[in-house]
């Protein structure tokens, strides 16, 4: 098996395809740290969206945004439902 490279951050999301299916997340150890960070950045600043910059598996760049909210209606819509 092809292992990833340490110095990268690599995470997979995996979104719910509808209700009561769980989300999946799998990363290198330097990918989950950086989203474990980009958690607390967002808690610690609640006014601000915190970021990681990531890989996927195929080396595509991607930004994961961590945004604080406080309402449902920040919440939705839900990503399962059709609009």
């Amino acid at each position: 098996m092809n292992e990833l490279p340490k110095q990268y951050p690599f995470i997979h999301i995996y979104p719910q395809q509808k209700a009561h299916q769980p989300v999946i997340i799998k990363g290198n150890t330097e990918g989950l740290c950086m989203l474990i960070n980009t958690l607390i950045s967002a808690i610690a600043n609640p006014d601000n969206n915190a970021a990681a910059e990531v890989f996927c598996g195929d080396a595509e760049f991607y930004e994961v945004v961590v945004r604080l909210v406080n309402t449902h209606e920040e919440l939705s819509p839900l990503p399962y439902q059709k609009s």
